[in-house]
């Protein structure tokens, strides 16, 4: 049961009135700009009751069909492992609307403060997850919420099967083991912050250095580095040698279909609501990764997406509620699909230039709405 509703308009200037059509899962709100044209984003707030309970939620709701709209995922300083204010990384890129994205290393002391899932902008991966939901942005803004797992092979000298194959476990996540294996591509800065092992230099597909440790990052390459038992693998290349990667399904096939077109990606967790019905369970938690008590059992802020049938997107913050209740929100909201975002003092949500949910510390991560913009990157 919903109560309250209250949207506002801030992508145009209000020139009609505004029409109740339906509750939030439903036709929504519209306003009119003076080409006539639909708004494709509102925000406002809703008091949900479950029970006894109430549960107040700010929200943005993106109108997916309207052209004019493009997701995109926004790093802290545009490097995997810094942090920014939610705020200013909508200001940033000029988003309309911004809401955190995933878990990651808040209380790390240290330059890096890495992400937990997977990061997927402009078609390359920015870093790999392992755990959770991701939720991925196609061309046309065609979207998915999917338990979706990936590996990241290599080749050298034109060569993906012994004896000129490698791997990688990581993209851009600082070493934390005796044994590694990890990729450091632009999206990390200038430096990767791996002191040990072998490291392999490559600017524009061929090794051009190999060193211990720390190196900088070329703008048109990547660093390989390699640990403990997996420096080994180092042998395989010399400078001069032709090297190429993939990230692949996590059963080794090509990404094809939809992951084959994906460009902005987005992994946090646990599914919530699937096909529209609440399917979020401890069990359910934990077949995802998630094993902490936050995720399970205790009550927090969270933050959530959720698909409508109508092929909206809501972007949703509540200041308290436990995994479940939260699921339970998300359904009475309308959502067909659902997940969760990182929570607790991550939880944060922006439209038109300000704060409906604030966040209580600078973020990793955040995925963010474009209204007409220009974006001409290539999703390979």
């Amino acid at each position: 049961e919903m109560s309250g509703f209250g949207p506002r308009c801030a992508v145009c200037t209000i020139l009609a009135a505004l029409v109740f059509l339906s509750a939030l899962g439903g036709a929504g709100v519209k306003c009119a700009d003076p080409a006539g044209n639909a708004v494709c984003l509102l925000s406002g707030s809703e008091t949900v009751r479950l029970g006894t309970k109430t549960i107040r939620v700010n929200y943005v709701k993106v109108n997916l069909h309207d052209p004019r709209v493009s997701l995109r995922v926004v790093l802290g300083q545009d490097k995997v492992g810094a942090t920014e204010d939610l705020l200013s990384m909508a200001k940033r890129v000029g988003a309309e609307a911004a809401i955190n994205g995933t878990f990651f290393n808040a209380y790390i002391d240290g330059p890096y403060k890495d992400p937990v899932g997977t990061l997927i902008t402009g078609g390359e991966f920015a870093h790999r997850g392992a755990t959770g939901t991701v939720f991925a942005v196609a061309n046309g803004n065609e979207v998915r919420m999917e338990p979706a797992r990936f590996k990241i092979v290599g080749s050298t000298g034109g060569l993906w099967k012994w004896p000129g194959s490698w791997y990688s476990y990581w993209i851009n996540r600082t070493p934390t083991s005796q044994h590694y294996a990890g990729i450091f591509t632009p999206a990390r800065g200038k430096w990767t912050g791996a002191a040990m092992g072998v490291s392999i230099v490559v600017r524009d597909g061929v090794v051009v250095a190999i060193g211990r440790g720390e190196q900088e990052i070329p703008k048109d390459g990547y660093v390989i580095n390699f640990q403990g038992s997996e420096e080994a693998l180092a042998s395989r290349f010399a400078v001069g040698t032709a090297v190429e990667y993939k990230v692949v399904m996590a059963d080794g096939s090509d990404r094809t279909g939809f992951w084959g077109r994906v460009r902005e990606g987005l992994g946090a967790g646990p599914k919530l609501v699937s096909a529209g019905k609440v399917t979020y369970s401890a069990e359910s938690a934990r077949e995802e990764g998630f094993t902490e008590a936050k995720i399970l059992s205790m009550s927090s802020a969270r933050s959530g997406l959720a698909l409508t049938k109508d092929g909206s997107l809501l972007m949703v913050t509540c200041p308290a509620a436990t995994m479940a209740e939260f699921a339970q929100t998300m359904h009475a909201l309308g959502a067909a699909e659902a997940m969760n975002l990182d929570g607790g003092a991550s939880s944060g949500l922006v439209h038109a230039g300000g704060y409906l949910t604030s966040p209580g510390r600078a973020l990793s991560n955040a995925l963010v709405v474009l209204v007409d913009a220009m974006d001409s990157r290539d999703p390979r």
